[in-house]
């Protein structure tokens, strides 16, 4: 084995198998969800029928209790053979931590079918409000970019009350009944995902069902001892739903760099890779960035599972780094993908050639809110220059607490 197919810490080694098993077939699919611009039937039955589509859901309402490096590594794993899967697991299937971090009401209301089902978010308004009016909310118009729309059992809209403080975001479950989805992701990149629009004819959500977004980011008190390895419904939820796209993004690069080394494997010409001085070094150089790129999401996801361990909340220079290292991380990818793709000439542009659906991929999800650069860099800058005490902010050296902490911050107002 080596270091790229070496397991991160805590995950657990039986999801990971299961990933293993059914990575070929939904390589064999990626050109079929792409040209879909949706998953397979066939594939979201297997993300069903395994439980990779619950590793988040908690156990209170029959999940299986699985620490975040389980998931974000299953996501990895799944995105090397296709990255529009690979973010489904990852992010998709994350939002049913988010589920289980509404209201009780409404958390109950979601899970009365329990867990195996598909949670959507609603983050991207078009024109879409969510309207207060007497005994709860209205909500109506369009929202974008809505991951597993076709597939969705629930929609988790988010918003500000219309005409309300920007700031407080109130979070909304609609059933899939109660959208419609229309087909607006014409897309080059990741267009598997099927992040379609969807659109609601003014439907009333009783209060009970609603909920405040920093609320659900929240910390919580502890609900048990501790002992359990779920943690995703306690902790200040925020830094580990940002951080769901490492998975994918890094998982991406490394089936780049592996359709990369299949290409030159089938042979060109009459000299070997070695001898050709451009290709040698290219390589090397990329596969360099990648183990760096490795080194960074191992580092995310100790901290966050340490801290998630303790039930404790990260210090705002630690959430900071975070978000420096995983915006880093996607330009390390980018860069060392770019790279390959020059090296292979016109050939890795066709359609249908894996390197070039993986760059088209790769730069589709280097794209997100939460991977950019200007926004980490000012975080992380900001928290370095007010950290308490030298150094503090510097490699994301700040102590785990062991208390719950404060609330986490504000809402994602992004597209998931």
């Amino acid at each position: 084995m080596n270091s790229a197919d070496a397991p991160v810490a805590n995950a657990d080694p039986g999801v990971l198998a299961v990933v293993d098993a059914f990575a070929g077939r939904w390589g064999d699919r990626a050109a079929e969800a792409e040209r879909g611009r949706r998953l397979p039937d066939a594939t979201v039955a297997e993300l069903l029928d395994t439980g990779l589509l619950e590793l988040a859901a908690p156990p209170g309402f029959g999940g299986p209790g699985h620490s975040w490096p389980t998931l974000v590594e299953a996501a990895r794993r799944a995105a090397r053979a296709c990255p529009s899967t690979g973010w489904v697991i990852g992010v998709v299937g994350g939002h049913a931590a988010l589920a289980g971090r509404l209201p009780r009401t409404a958390a109950g209301t979601v899970f009365a079918a329990g867990v195996r089902q598909v949670f959507a978010t609603a983050s991207a308004a078009a024109d879409g409000r969510l309207t207060r009016v007497p005994g709860g909310f209205e909500a109506a118009g369009r929202w974008r970019f809505c991951s597993a729309a076709d597939h969705a059992d629930w929609f988790l809209l988010n918003g500000h009350e219309h005409g309300g403080d920007p700031r407080d975001r109130v979070v909304i479950p609609l059933a899939a009944g109660q959208v419609r989805v229309e087909d607006g992701w014409d897309v080059c990149g990741m267009a598997g995902t099927g992040s379609r629009d969807i659109v609601v004819e003014r439907v009333f959500v009783p209060e009970a069902l609603t909920g405040s977004l920093p609320s659900c980011f929240a910390g919580r008190r502890p609900s048990g001892t501790g002992t359990s390895p779920y943690y995703l419904g306690e902790v200040p939820f925020l830094p580990y739903a940002n951080s769901c796209v490492i998975g994918p993004v890094l998982g991406c690069a490394e089936g780049a760099f592996a359709a990369f080394l299949a290409r030159f494997a089938r042979g060109s010409g009459t000299s070997r890779p070695p001898e050709q001085p451009l290709v040698r070094d290219g390589l090397t150089e990329s596969a360099a960035e990648l183990a760096c790129a490795r080194h960074l999401y191992e580092a995310v996801c100790a901290r966050l599972h340490a801290a998630g361990a303790a039930r404790g909340a990260l210090p705002p220079e630690d959430v900071a780094a975070i978000g420096r290292d995983r915006a880093y991380l996607a330009r390390l990818c980018v860069r060392s993908v770019h790279r390959l793709v020059r090296l292979a000439g016109t050939a890795a542009h066709f359609a249908d050639d894996p390197l070039a659906r993986h760059w088209r991929d790769l730069q589709m999800m280097a794209a997100h809110r939460d991977l950019d650069w200007a926004r980490n860099a000012e975080a992380y800058a900001t928290a370095a220059f007010t950290a308490d005490g030298p150094g503090r902010a510097e490699a994301g050296t700040g102590p785990v607490p062991g208390g719950a902490g404060p609330p986490a911050a504000g809402g994602r107002g992004r597209a998931t």
